[in-house]
């Protein structure tokens, strides 16, 4: 469906891409506002919760190692993870080790908060997922995956 280069093709290329395109636009959308609304309660935004539930999973966790995973630049996360310690609910640590090497451990009071904090995607994206088999929501994952790559892809040109 995408692939050839005659003009033909284009013309049906296009809108495939401005479907994407606004999908993708829709996702964002409805992820920022989750974020607006969990910062309104909260006092907290979607990439702090993912920060924070990864710190609490793989911590105590290097600034790089969590950039990574998380797919945030180093600013990005190092901005994050400022708030999150003037909240308490994280601390940086020096590794026994390399002395310079600065680690981001989750406080008792970070994991207080975790566990009090609704997710970081909406309750209905939730419950429609569950709706979907573990084969269908795969699929989903890795479609989105795709997209992903393709995108960052684009960043590295």
């Amino acid at each position: 469906m995408v692939k050839g280069s005659n003009d033909t093709d284009q013309q049906l290329v296009e809108p495939v891409f401005i479907h994407i395109t606004k999908r993708l636009r829709q996702i964002a959308h409805a992820i920022n506002k989750h974020s607006k609304y969990l910062q309104e309660k909260y006092h907290i935004t979607v990439p702090q919760i993912i920060c924070l539930r990864e710190i609490y999973e793989h911590g105590p966790i290097s600034f790089s190692a969590l950039t990574k995973i998380v797919a945030l630049n180093n600013s990005t996360v190092t901005g994050i993870v400022d708030r999150l310690e003037r909240q308490g609910l994280v601390q940086r640590t020096r590794t026994s080790l390399d002395r310079r090497q600065i680690h981001i451990v989750i406080t008792e009071k970070g994991v207080e908060f975790l566990q009090n904090t609704p997710p970081p995607v909406s309750d209905r994206l939730i419950d429609g997922l569950k709706q979907y088999s573990d084969e269908e929501i795969n699929r989903i994952i890795w479609a989105i995956d795709q997209v992903a790559l393709l995108l960052d892809g684009e960043q590295q040109r």
